[in-house]
């Protein structure tokens, strides 16, 4: 038995790791432009929202695996 994604089902988790992927960084800039954004918890949140952006973007860079 094969775990591997059809076309349609490997389509799909990409356009999901995308819009999570903007989602995260509309987030993280949405709090670096609060009044508040200078507080230590909301530079944290958006470091971390950031970091969630940039390590989805790897992800979708990793090579495809081949489907037997």
């Amino acid at each position: 038995m094969s775990n591997a994604m059809t076309p349609r089902e490997q389509a799909a988790f990409a356009a999901g790791i995308e819009t999570a992927r903007q989602m995260a960084m509309a987030a993280a800039v949405t709090l670096e432009i609060r009044d508040d954004a200078r507080e230590v918890r909301q530079q944290a949140a958006a470091a971390a929202l950031q970091g969630l952006a940039e390590g989805l973007r790897v992800l979708m860079a990793l090579p495809k695996e081949p489907q037997s």
